[in-house]
């Protein structure tokens, strides 16, 4: 059977949780589409564009690469809810479209917020409940290059955000 191309374009929550956390595969809601096999290729969308591309494996997407921004392209921008099938030639249009992937870089990526505590345990369970209650959607985190601390920029659900303190 010949290798497939797709666009599965996720909704506003699915796009979100993806962002969120490092995983190594989406599981669509749903089924895959019918013609679909292990190894066709995928562009994966949110509301902002192509954020990831990846292949079919079993029932879901495993991920080959992140994009670092989503990319906006004529596929994306038209693009339901759910599977679309791209030809060969539409497929080669959308990748070459998309930015060059960066090399691998180390970063430190930090959270730390102040708690009021009796001794440094109760101060550790309590951070660890936070970050569980709070999670990305509330807590901004600090990324710079490694070794250029004073570059570090905050990012809110994988997305740089301001931090300002009137907001």
């Amino acid at each position: 059977m010949p290798m497939r191309y797709w666009l599965l374009a996720l909704n506003h929550d699915e796009y979100t949780e993806q962002q969120a956390y490092e995983v190594e595969a989406v599981e669509p809601e749903g089924a895959l589409p019918e013609g679909s096999a292990g190894g066709d290729e995928v562009a994966l969308a949110g509301p902002e564009g192509v954020f990831a591309l990846g292949e079919v494996v079993g029932g879901a997407v495993a991920y080959r690469r992140r994009l670092e921004e989503p990319a906006k392209t004529a596929e994306s921008a038209d693009a339901e809810e759910g599977w679309t099938a791209l030809n060969p030639e539409t497929w080669e249009g959308l990748v070459k479209s998309l930015p060059t992937p960066e090399r691998r870089s180390d970063w430190l990526v930090t959270l730390s917020m102040p708690i009021e505590a009796v001794d440094k345990a109760e101060a550790v369970r309590q951070f660890w409940s936070y970050i569980r209650s709070l999670g990305p959607k509330e807590l901004p985190t600090f990324v710079a290059p490694y070794g250029r601390e004073l570059e570090g920029t905050a990012f809110l659900l994988g997305t740089e955000h301001e931090q300002d303190p009137e907001e």
